[in-house]
C-alpha cells in the first residue's frame, strides 16, 4: 500500500474546510505535535492527513504518533500495532508503543482501566505536561451523541455534558486536541474509502460488552429513526452551545471564588454560604482538587449543600485522612489531613473565648461562682457529658487548662469509677468511631492530668460536691 499517495490524496480530497481554523492555530501554537492512532478509520485519518502536512513542511513542530497496545485481542491487537508501525514509517514519522502489562484474568477489562493505562503511556510519552505539546484524538461527531447520552444517564452537569470538548486539559496536565468533532464517522470513512486507504477493525465494537458499544449499536439507531431533523448536527451544536454556557459561568465564579478565598486552603464560611448553588459546587470541588484528589460524590456534595442551605456547622469524611469541615465559629470551609493533626502538642485555653481546635470543633472555657440550684442542676445530670461539663476549682491555686490529642497509653478516673480506666477502653465502650478519636480534645491541667474529653465524664478529681463554690464551666461545640 503506497501510504505516500494515499496521504497526498486524502488531504487533496478532504480539503481543509472541514477543519476551523479556530483548531488550526492551536495546532500550529504547539512545539510538538502527538498524534494517538489506535489503527481505527478515524485516528487513521489524522495520522495520514497530519502525517503528510508534516512531510510537506507545512506543520510547525514535529508530529509523533502513539499506539498503545491494550494486548485485549491477541493477535490482532499485535496487528494493530504493526499496522501503525508500518504506516509510520512509510510516511516517515516517529512512532512510540507500547504494550499493556496486566493480569491474565478473563474477567473483562472495564473501560476506565484501559483508559488509565493509555494515559500514562501517554504521560511517560509525553514527557513534561507544562511544555507546549499536545495530543490529537480522533473523536468526532458520533462520539458526542454517544458521550451526551453516557452523561446524561450518571447525573452529569455541564461540565459533563460538554465532553468531549475542542481542546482540554486532563487531570495528569497533559493536553488534548480534537479536530474531528465535526465530522461524522460516516463522512471520515467515506474519504478513506476514495482513496483507497485501510485501518484496522476492533470487532469487540460490534459486542455489546461495553456501554458505548450497546448505545452505538441499539440506542442510536433508533434515536435516528425517530428524529425529525438530522441527529449529529444538533448533538453537536448542542454541546457546542453548553460549553459557551459553562465557560461563562466558569468566568464568573473565578470572580466568586477569588473574593471568598481565605488562602489556599479555606474559604470564608459567610461568603460561601451567599454564592449560587452552582458556584458552591464549583468552590468545594476546586478546594478539593487543590487536595490532588478528584470532586466530591454526588451524595457527598448534596450533603454539603444542605448543610449551606441550612446555615449548619458540618464535618465530612471525604477519603481516608481527609475530611471536609466548616462552621461560622471557625469562619471558614476547608480541608484537613487527619494524618498533620493527629499530634497536636498541648494548647493554652483561654478563658471567656471560643478557642478553634486543630481540625474541627472549638470550646469555651468560663469561671463561674456556684450556688445551690446550680449544683444541682450539675448533679442531677442535666448537663450532658458531650457538650458541657463543670470541674471545681476549689482549692486549686489556678485555673490554668491546656488542650492536647489524644496519646497512647493515656488514662484518668472518671466520675462513676473506682479506679483509673484508658482512654481506649472508653472509647471503645462509647462507640466513638476511630478516625474521630484523635480529633477529640484533651483537656488537661498544668500537669498534664486529664480532665474531660467531650462525650465523656469528667474526672472524679475535679467532681463538683455540694460545698464546692467555684468552678470552670467547658463547652464544647463540633
Amino acid at each position: 500500500m503506497d501510504w505516500k499517495q494515499i496521504a497526498e490524496d486524502l488531504v487533496r480530497v478532504a480539503g481543509n474546510e472541514w477543519l476551523p481554523s479556530r483548531v488550526r492555530e492551536r495546532i500550529d501554537s504547539v512545539d510538538h505535535l502527538f498524534v494517538a492512532c489506535s489503527g481505527g478509520a478515524d485516528s487513521v485519518f489524522l495520522a495520514l492527513y497530519f502525517g503528510w502536512l508534516s512531510c510537506q513542511g507545512q506543520l510547525n513542530s514535529p508530529i509523533t504518533v502513539l499506539h498503545f497496545n491494550h494486548k485485549l485481542r491477541g493477535e490482532r491487537s499485535d496487528g494493530d500495532e504493526a499496522f501503525t508501525h508500518e504506516l509510520c514509517d512509510a510516511l516517515g514519522i516517529v512512532c512510540v508503543s507500547a504494550d499493556w502489562i496486566h493480569s491474565g484474568n478473563t474477567a473483562p477489562v472495564s473501560e476506565e482501566a484501559a483508559r488509565v493505562a493509555r494515559m500514562a503511556f501517554f504521560a511517560k510519552s509525553v514527557g513534561d505536561p507544562k511544555g507546549g505539546s499536545a495530543i490529537l484524538t480522533g473523536h468526532h461527531a458520533d462520539d458526542i451523541a454517544e458521550t451526551m447520552l453516557m452523561r446524561l444517564s450518571s447525573g452529569s452537569g455541564l461540565q459533563g455534558l460538554t465532553a468531549p470538548r475542542e481542546f482540554s486539559i486532563g487531570t495528569n496536565g497533559l493536553k488534548f486536541i480534537r479536530p474531528l468533532l465535526g465530522l461524522g464517522k460516516a463522512e471520515i470513512v467515506s474519504w478513506l474509502k476514495n482513496t483507497g486507504a485501510g485501518w484496522r477493525e476492533d470487532e469487540s465494537n460490534q459486542q455489546g460488552l461495553y456501554y458505548r458499544n450497546r448505545l452505538r449499536q441499539s440506542v442510536i439507531p433508533e434515536w435516528e429513526k425517530a428524529a425529525d431533523r438530522p441527529l449529529r448536527g444538533g448533538v453537536v451544536q448542542s454541546r457546542a452551545l453548553l460549553e459557551e454556557d459553562w465557560q461563562a459561568l466558569e468566568g464568573l465564579f473565578d470572580a466568586s471564588w477569588n473574593n471568598a478565598r481565605l488562602d489556599p486552603n479555606a474559604l470564608d464560611w459567610e461568603r460561601t454560604l451567599d454564592m449560587p448553588r452552582a458556584f458552591q459546587r464549583r468552590a468545594l470541588n476546586r478546594l478539593l482538587t487543590k487536595e490532588g484528589v478528584g470532586p466530591l460524590t454526588l451524595a457527598a456534595m448534596e450533603e454539603v449543600l444542605d448543610f449551606f442551605r441550612a446555615k449548619k456547622a458540618f464535618k465530612l469524611s471525604v477519603e481516608k485522612d481527609l475530611w471536609l469541615v466548616g462552621s461560622a465559629r471557625s469562619r471558614k470551609v476547608e480541608f484537613f489531613r487527619l494524618k498533620s493533626i493527629f499530634d497536636w502538642r498541648p494548647i493554652r485555653l483561654p478563658l471567656e473565648a471560643w478557642f478553634c481546635l486543630p481540625g474541627s470543633g472549638s470550646v469555651h472555657a468560663s469561671e463561674v461562682l456556684l450556688d445551690t440550684e446550680l449544683i444541682d442542676r450539675i448533679q442531677s445530670g442535666v448537663y450532658f457529658h458531650d457538650r458541657t461539663v463543670f470541674l471545681s476549682l476549689d482549692g486549686k491555686q489556678n485555673g490554668e487548662l491546656w488542650v492536647r490529642s489524644w496519646r497512647a497509653g493515656d488514662a484518668y478516673r472518671p466520675m462513676g469509677r473506682k479506679s483509673l480506666v484508658k482512654l481506649k477502653e472508653l472509647f471503645i465502650d462509647r462507640k466513638v468511631p476511630r478516625e474521630e478519636r484523635r480529633l477529640l480534645p484533651i483537656v488537661v491541667d498544668s500537669e498534664d492530668n486529664i480532665l474531660w474529653i467531650p462525650g465523656l465524664p469528667p474526672s472524679y478529681e475535679s467532681r463538683i460536691e455540694t460545698q464546692t463554690t467555684r468552678a470552670l464551666q467547658l463547652t464544647y461545640e463540633k
